[in-house]
């Protein structure tokens, strides 16, 4: 969005506010006016606040400050500024946010700029904006965004006098103590962006006249500092249309999950069956050739009915055996119990427990359907299973 919201705050909640929408893209003033106090924001909030929020504190909260470091700037060697500063603060240098500005090497000595405010007044500011509902994306001293191009410069803006002397020395002074201001700091001249008043004598260049708000967010690009850093960084916003989706999309996550977990115990049970089916078929050979090893069950009852000249037999057994297996995988929810194999009538009778009567169905068709001839003999109801004898016989 190239529409920016600027708010101009106060010192004290009770001070007035001023506001202005900026068109980045085009260098315009959209909307501007004035709230009496900072219990008004919420109304602001409610017509403006959907735009990203630029507020900017009276330069006279924050100090801005340039300090000498013995070598580049190291981790150690930033976290080492407040005790720099501290005999030079009034305050306990623990009640005291620093933000960093950039950083200039002149003549071989590098110097960090530094701004020093109030954590409590940081505070105080964060939490009027949020509280209404901005999003506020930067926070700076309001005399820091006059023109560069002619400095010294001042402009008035709500009772007070914004003046820049350059790069990093910027405040704000009460009108009423503008004259006394300018005799102190003897400055031989001063480009004025507000009317001049005519009572006070000094050396300045009138500029043509400009909404305060509109001379300052021109300069934004220009200047790149915020005292928005560490603890007060802005926290990433999320996509309001993520947010719109993110209930739909743990739903289908739920879904798939649940259809995963059933396909698992679907694989699980069919594993299950076919080793049942498996164990069933050892366990009859075992019984027909004790003591011998089974390594290969399928190679071994070939040979086996080969050696007595049963060959085709064999081949009839494994191939109702693999139908049945596969079968058995298909309909799910049973399980054999034991099987016979007789030779003479081609046939495999074997005896199973389901879930319910309807499993019996389901494999009859299905073993009907491939081809075989199937007998299923009377069902009964055990409990919470249905046990049976089904029959299943080739149709050559």
């Amino acid at each position: 969005m190239s529409e920016q919201l600027i708010i101009r705050l106060g010192s004290h909640a009770g001070q007035s506010i001023s506001w202005l929408v900026w068109a980045s893209h085009s260098a315009e003033v959209i909307a501007s006016g004035d709230i009496a106090n900072a219990q008004e924001l919420g109304q602001l909030a409610e017509r403006l606040g959907s735009r990203p929020t630029i507020a900017l504190v009276p330069a006279s909260d924050v100090v801005l400050k340039q300090i000498s470091l013995p070598t580049r700037p190291t981790r150690q060697i930033l976290q080492a500024l407040p005790y720099m500063l501290e005999d030079e603060q009034a305050e306990d240098i623990d009640l005291l946010w620093l933000a960093l500005g950039g950083l200039e090497l002149q003549e071989g000595q590098y110097l960090q700029q530094v701004a020093v405010v109030q954590r409590e007044r940081m505070d105080n500011w964060l939490s009027w904006l949020r509280d209404a509902g901005f999003n506020v994306v930067r926070m700076l001293p309001d005399a820091l965004l006059l023109p560069a191009n002619a400095l010294p410069a001042c402009i008035e803006l709500n009772q007070q006098w914004l003046v820049k002397q350059g790069a990093w020395q910027a405040t704000a002074i009460d009108s009423s103590w503008w004259p006394q201001y300018l005799a102190l700091t003897a400055m031989p001249n001063i480009a004025s962006y507000s009317p001049w008043p005519a009572d006070i004598m000094q050396s300045q260049q009138s500029m043509e006249p400009e909404l305060p708000l509109a001379l300052l967010a021109r300069q934004l690009p220009e200047v790149s500092f915020t005292l928005l850093q560490g603890p007060y960084a802005p926290k990433r916003q999320q996509n309001k249309y993520w947010q719109q989706w993110r209930s739909s999309a743990a739903l289908a996550a739920s879904c798939v999950l649940a259809y995963l977990l059933l396909q698992g115990v679907s694989v699980w049970q069919l594993e299950r069956q076919l080793k049942q089916v498996q164990q069933h078929s050892m366990a009859e050979y075992q019984q027909a050739f004790p003591g011998e090893t089974i390594v290969n069950l399928s190679r071994q009852v070939s040979q086996k009915l080969a050696s007595v000249g049963g060959g085709g037999e064999a081949a009839n057994f494994l191939s109702l055996l693999a139908v049945l297996q596969r079968q058995l995988a298909e309909v799910g929810d049973i399980n054999v119990d034991s099987l016979r194999f007789d030779a003479a009538r081609t046939e495999l009778r074997f005896s199973a427990n389901a879930g319910g009567f309807q499993s019996f169905e389901r494999l009859k068709t299905a073993l009907e359907k491939a081809g075989y001839i199937v007998e299923q003999g009377a069902l009964s109801n055990d409990g919470a299973r249905v046990q049976g004898t089904v029959v299943m016989r080739s149709r050559t």
